[in-house]
């Protein structure tokens, strides 16, 4: 456009110098008024003019502008258009399989929740059956004492009850040794007889002429049977002590006592303590 207007410009002002040029040039032959005719051709000259020069000016102009048009190919978006069907097809397809997944998921949720609800209920049974066993059984504690003198060191100790082994420990660095008493068990049984063993090491512990005690180990071993009281409580102790006198030989004085005491429901003792001693072998 701008091309156009400086063309147009250039044209009108062409129209005017030579309309001018005529002007001036017409004076010198002043009589003849005829020669004012050219006038005519002046003014009408710029009228060619104007197509002429305008015309061949716009159509380039235009030309260029509609070049860019062709650009216009990519409307292939139309296509693209073309194309949403299939996939607004494809997702519909895809929705489908996601509503099929949900559905399997949905089924398999179902039976789960049902295997949870069964697996609770037979927890639930089962917690009544153990409960019920506890609260009929017997709580019994089994503990152990060591009273044995200073020429012994406890250094090994195992627990066995009805035939299983419940306790079991070996520590040569005096820990074990120096427990007043050690809590072996604390539970409820089955009410009726048992049996428990126990079985100890001690190491020889001297210190002058009787450091030669240290190099010698001596075991002892005893068993006891209790019954169980039916809704009741009782606690079985083990005494390691030292039997005989000086004259005893080493070997022979490891022995261990063993009380039955009653208990209440809190635990506390219900009667005098019941002992018995068994002389190891």
């Amino acid at each position: 456009m701008k091309r156009i207007g400086r063309v147009l410009a250039v044209a009108f002002a062409f129209c005017i110098a030579f309309a001018i040029a005529h002007a001036h040039a017409a004076p010198p032959p002043p009589p003849p008024p005829v020669k004012a005719k050219p006038v005519a051709p002046a003014t009408t000259s710029p009228t060619p003019a104007k197509p002429t020069a305008a015309k061949p000016a716009a159509k380039p102009a235009a030309t260029p502008a509609a070049k860019p048009a062709p650009a216009a190919p990519a409307a292939p978006k139309p296509a693209a258009a073309g194309t949403d069907v299939p996939a607004d097809g494809n997702a519909a397809r895809q929705s489908e399989i996601y509503g099929d997944r949900i559905d399997g998921l949905q089924v398999e949720v179902d039976d789960l929740k049902d295997r949870i609800f069964r697996s609770k209920a037979r927890l639930a049974l089962l917690r009544e059956t153990v409960l019920k066993g506890v609260m009929a059984g017997s709580r019994v504690v089994i503990a152990h004492r060591n009273l044995m003198g200073s020429g012994f060191r406890l250094v090994r100790m195992v627990y066995i009850m009805d035939g299983a082994q419940i306790y079991a420990r070996t520590d040569e660095s005096g820990g074990l040794d120096s427990e007043d008493e050690l809590v072996i068990y604390d539970g409820n049984l089955p009410p009726g007889p048992h049996n428990v063993t126990i079985e100890l090491t001690y190491k020889g512990h001297g210190y002058g002429v009787f450091s030669y005690l240290s190099g010698y180990t001596f075991d002892s071993r005893s068993s006891h049977s209790f019954t169980a009281p039916e809704n009741g409580a009782v606690k079985l102790s083990s005494v390691g002590f030292e039997r005989g006198n000086i004259t005893t030989e080493m070997k022979d004085r490891p022995s261990v006592n063993w009380q039955e005491l009653p208990l209440d429901a809190a635990g506390r003792p219900l009667s005098p303590t019941r002992s018995r001693r068994k002389v190891e072998g």
